[in-house]
């Protein structure tokens, strides 16, 4: 499961990126706080299906896009 939640903060970090949003911003956005942020992205948080809809919300991408197989 680990490696599964480490893709799935690389995934994150790189549509955060590619939207030009901050981790402050994204958190804000989501209604998390950007600490929330910093662990999904390093593989450090389970998250809810909440907040990873939340996410692929504001970063504009599929939910389904953010999961690893």
């Amino acid at each position: 499961m680990n490696e599964r939640l480490v893709e799935l903060g690389k995934r994150v970090k790189a549509a955060r990126g590619a939207v030009g949003l901050t981790q402050a911003q994204l958190a804000a956005a989501v209604g998390i706080h950007r600490t929330h942020v910093v662990r999904i992205e390093a593989g450090r948080e389970n998250i809810t299906v909440g907040t990873l809809y939340g996410l692929a919300d504001h970063l504009g991408v599929r939910a389904s896009g953010l999961i690893p197989d």
